[in-house]
């Protein structure tokens, strides 16, 4: 019988009996709840260099439940020792990484959902990737199925079956899925086994490509937004993905990326804090960093366009950027399988742009540290004033992907934020949980009660 904590009981009760007493007009306008102990981890990261010349890097994870920690760190063993053995010797000149990273995220007070993936790419393609979800109630560390969020004979069982199909045949758009493998994903049973993971304003079932577009070595996305299914969910599975109670929101985006090492540290980073951001990626870089753009698009970030070239509007023919979404399409297909849903002019010069005809709609942002500042980067402790000077519930935080020092000003604001009681998510996420369309050509700054406009 599996042991259960007594202190993470009575914190519990402590915190509900709190909740109970305070009234919700109160909590609703003022009361957010910071990180909560449940949901805090801590990672250790082990690296290696084997004797066929691949790096090896694997992350350790404590969680704030001991069965769950050994359970994540077993998973992500076993990757290791299912994969190494397979791994070809490099020869001269080559480069090749296995990485197996522990992902999180939370919902609610207690329940956590973890990813194990494994990842190796050689030579800069990835050529093998594999994965395993978990979701717990971190106080007594039971693991959670879909069948514990939503009742048999639920309606929610036929929408997930319609998103499957649907977001399955979504990607590689000029490519047909494997008709009877598309089939097979799409029964009951094959859905009630299906890994997934629960986030601030999503859960998301997570398929592999290759099982419908052979040679595929990513993930298939298939979010499902909770204003959309919370009304079918069990009454415990609605108070663990009641996030606008318990907390305030943000989004968090980078833009110029991706670039080499920035990138690879900055979702590092974003992995051990648990923070989904979006990113907006200049369509010219893709090809060259396209194992990072895979890597952010697997690890849940969302991914959006800074469009072809860097260029802005205010001083570049409106055609130029008109002619450009064809090329960012294929950027983004050819990498990820999709193309992106909309976008950021550089500069923030929306209005322009906007002329211009591209056809996104257009984020723009509320709060900003000015981290591209400099040759390495703006002080990184400047960036952190400034962005928690400016950051609102419901806002939306620009970043940039191209620098050191945004690296580090992230590590910084990031668990304040937490601790002040913001959850983060990604732009659609934002969006969604407002019940927001994003129009073409038109720009927005937040999503605060639906509220879009400049500030």
């Amino acid at each position: 019988m599996r042991c259960i904590h007594m202190k993470h009981i009575r914190r519990m009760m402590a915190l509900l009996m709190c909740l109970f007493l305070l009234p919700v007009t109160a909590l609703a306008q003022s009361q957010r709840l910071p990180l909560q102990d449940a949901h805090k981890v801590s990672y250790k990261q082990c690296i290696e260099q084997l004797n066929t010349g691949v790096r090896l890097t694997r992350w350790e994870i404590t969680t704030a439940h001991e069965d769950v920690s050994q359970e994540m760190n077993t998973l992500a063993k076993d990757y290791v020792d299912e994969m190494v053995p397979g791994l070809e010797k490099l020869r001269y000149n080559e480069e090749a990484r296995l990485d197996v990273y522990i992902l999180h995220s939370r919902t609610g007070l207690t329940w956590m959902s973890f990813m194990v993936q494994a990842r190796y790419v050689r030579n800069d393609t990835t050529r093998d990737v594999r994965f395993t979800t978990r979701t717990y109630d971190m106080v007594n560390g039971q693991q959670l199925t879909l069948a514990d969020i939503f009742p048999a004979g639920s309606e929610a069982w036929r929408i997930m079956e319609e998103a499957v199909r649907e977001r399955i045949s979504a990607y590689y758009p000029d490519v047909a899925p494997d008709a009877a493998a598309v089939d097979a994903a799409c029964t009951l049973d094959a859905i009630a086994a299906m890994d997934f993971t629960l986030h601030g304003m999503s859960l998301v079932l997570h398929l592999h490509a290759a099982d419908f577009y052979p040679g595929k070595q990513q993930l298939i996305e298939v979010p499902l937004y909770y204003p959309d299914i919370r009304p079918y969910m069990t009454e415990n599975a609605q108070a663990e993905t009641d996030n606008l109670t318990y907390y305030d929101t943000v989004a968090l985006t980078y833009d110029d990326g991706p670039t080499s090492w920035v990138t690879r540290e900055m979702l590092d980073l974003l992995m051990e804090t648990g923070t989904r951001a979006t990113f907006f990626l200049v369509g010219g870089n893709i090809s060259r960093y396209a194992q990072y753009v895979q890597r952010e698009h697997d690890a849940g970030h969302a991914i959006a366009t800074h469009f072809f070239q860097h260029l802005y509007a205010d001083r570049t023919a409106g055609s130029v950027f008109a002619a450009m979404p064809p090329k960012v399409n294929k950027a983004h297909i050819d990498a990820i399988g999709l193309a992106p849903s909309y976008a950021r002019a550089p500069g923030g010069l929306w209005k322009p742009m906007a002329r211009a005809g591209a056809g996104w709609p257009l984020i723009q942002w509320t709060a900003e540290g000015r981290d591209w500042e400099g040759s390495g980067g703006r002080d990184p402790y400047l960036v952190k004033a400034q962005v928690l000077g400016q950051v609102e519930n419901g806002g939306i935080i620009l970043m940039h992907d191209a620098k050191k020092n945004s690296i580090l000003s992230s590590g910084m604001f990031i668990p304040v934020l937490q601790e002040r009681g913001f959850l983060f998510l990604t732009v659609d996420e934002l969006f969604a949980k407002d019940g927001v369309v994003l129009q073409p050509e038109t720009p927005y700054w937040r999503c605060v009660d639906g509220d879009t406009s400049e500030p």
